[in-house]
């Protein structure tokens, strides 16, 4: 596989030789209805399917004005057409824009002032909206629905698939071309618009190759959207279940087991929340799914408890928990037989989240935290094994930059001390961790989720850590309150549903007692009183900012713990 950036290189052209080797295979079933009896009816495309539905959508697309480099904005549900349309798009050289509609409405419209799309094709819903929201859309030249509704200067893609539009070949591209924009869910900032090379997907695919090299014929449970780019590339089988939800926090489990059962799913990708729910009813129904071997998850730190359950939920199946982020995918990876081994017991008494090593080809580093950008690694301060600070990275898996967005870019950016490498920059993750003796990589937490206290500063996830192993504790979130004038710590917890009315003031003192002997001298230990506030993409993703308010309006009202 040639992902060089100074070769071609493009992601359609890996799926193409899939879809030639075994067309007869299923590449995409997608749960549609129910049946009598209440069991899905799966809706099917063979690869020798997709590979004509995506020849014959990028055929129509070219037709309509969409060219190499056409920046194209989908705001579309993640089923069947998402794959389709998005491989059509990148045989045409040109760029999918893939924004995600939960982040909020102003947010979503400013992330397209800010990428300035060509083209787009969206919901009739979006595209009815379009009167109302000002000059976000005034760059697109070209508006297709999937819908079935005719709308004003919007044409239908049912129609344009209907056209004998002549397929023609790929367009050439070099790795270094622009190949998709990303955008980040701002969970702890302003969304920004990743780009992503074909090269740095090329490096990605090869990575997921790798860790299924044993198993190229696996079946895919894609409950989250962007597996369903990577398999095909891998001549996998996606299934796409029924969530239930938009939201990954209500999906139902229910659903899942029954995908997971008519087609013997033997891989899995969801975010946490995901298969947090899926292992807890499957523990309470105390049912297995003995056909799992690998499963995936990604978007946020994943609790022992959780690894330990799927454990005993997958009894032939090793739960992966890569680590990384929009930018860079992943940075390293670490297994559940590693995280029982050795690391869990090292959690639960403040070290941090153990991520594992770090994947082939990338080159990491921890350096000092700094509040202002470092343009030159010679700005740098590098910390040694064992001192936590930021986590930088570099090499052919990070983004190159944000997409017209320079201000972030330098912000993120440091230039190496070889400007001739083939990787001139390093990217800051924003996120503080350190290296073991034994070379594994440490996550801190979010540097922005610091809390300073008592002239010292606190890292988030190693103090959360601790009561995070604590069987009746859900999660858990370091914020720092205000009393007279001095920060105090305060953990704000979530508790399981079948424990909440068993945690007494004394519990609260113990949990207190064990951090402070931890050196964590946390003053407060405040129950939430419903479930904590998520990130909108993953549902797993704390929103430290909102339980910091609320903890501040407990502390003023005068709750103590």
């Amino acid at each position: 596989m040639n992902t060089a950036a100074s070769g071609e290189f493009n992601l359609y052209a890996l799926m193409q030789s899939q879809a030639m080797a075994q067309p007869g295979r299923i590449a995409f079933a997608q749960a549609r209805q129910r049946s009598k009896a209440g069991r899905y009816l799966y809706e099917t495309r063979s690869y020798g399917q997709f590979l004509h539905e995506v020849d014959r959508t990028a055929a129509c697309l070219r037709d309509a004005g969409i060219r190499r480099g056409s920046k194209t904005l989908m705001l579309i549900r993640p089923d069947l057409d998402l794959p389709v349309i998005v491989f059509a798009l990148f045989k045409l050289g040109a760029v999918p824009v893939i924004i995600d509609p939960a982040m909020g409405m102003k947010r979503l419209l400013d992330c397209v002032r800010k990428v300035a799309p060509d083209a787009m094709i969206a919901l009739p819903l979006v595209h009815a909206l379009r009167p109302f929201v000002g000059d976000a859309f005034a760059s697109i030249k070209l508006f297709i629905s999937t819908g079935t509704a005719r709308l004003p200067a919007t044409r239908r893609l049912l129609d344009l698939r209907s056209s004998k539009a002549p397929i023609s070949k790929m367009v050439n591209t070099q790795g270094s071309d622009l190949a998709a924009i990303f955008f980040t869910s701002g969970s702890t900032g302003t969304p920004k618009g990743v780009e992503a090379l074909h090269s740095t997907l090329g490096a990605q695919i090869a990575h997921f190759a790798t860790m299924c090299e044993e198993d190229q014929q696996s079946v895919e449970l894609a409950a989250f959207p962007v597996a369903t780019l990577i398999s095909p590339c891998l001549g996998q089988t996606s299934v796409i279940p029924d969530m239930g939800s938009m939201h990954p926090g209500r999906c139902k489990p229910d659903n899942l087991i029954q995908a997971i059962e008519d087609f013997g799913i033997t891989s899995g990708f969801a975010s946490p929340i995901v298969w947090e729910r899926l292992s807890r009813h499957c523990a309470a129904q105390g049912r297995q799914l003995p056909s799992i071997r690998r499963a995936f998850s990604g978007g946020a730190p994943i609790p022992y408890k959780m690894v330990e359950r799927l454990g005993q939920v997958m009894p032939q199946g090793v739960m992966h928990t890569p680590y990384g982020a929009t930018e860079v995918t992943p940075i390293s990876t670490i297994d559940a037989a590693e995280i029982e081994r050795e690391t869990a017991r090292l959690s639960a008494v403040g070290y941090g989240v153990c991520v594992g090593k770090v994947v082939p080809g990338l080159e990491v580093r921890i350096i000092r935290t700094e509040d202002h950008a470092l343009h030159h690694w010679r700005e740098v301060t590098e910390l040694t094994d064992g001192k936590v600070g930021e986590i930088v990275v570099r090499g052919a898996l990070v983004s190159p930059r944000y997409h017209n967005d320079p201000i972030n870019t330098a912000q993120t950016k440091i230039e190496a001390a070889e400007p001739d490498s083939a990787f001139p920059f390093w990217h800051r993750t924003g996120d503080a961790g350190y290296f073991d003796k034994q070379g594994r990589l440490w996550f801190c937490g979010r540097i922005k989720h610091i809390v300073q206290a008592q002239g010292k500063r606190y890292f988030s996830v190693p103090v959360e850590e601790v009561l995070n192993a604590e069987a009746e504790v859900w999660r858990s979130a370091l914020v720092g309150v205000d009393v007279e004038g001095q920060t105090e710590l305060a953990m704000v917890v979530e508790f399981y549903p079948e424990y909440k009315h068993q945690i007494s003031p004394t519990r609260l003192h113990a949990y207190k007692a064990r951090l402070d002997g931890l050196g964590f001298p946390v003053r407060h230990v405040l129950p939430y009183p419903k479930a904590f506030p998520v990130d909108k993409r993953h549902n797993s993703k704390i929103e430290r900012p909102l339980l910091a308010e609320w903890a501040q309006k407990q502390i003023n009202k005068g709750v103590r713990s």
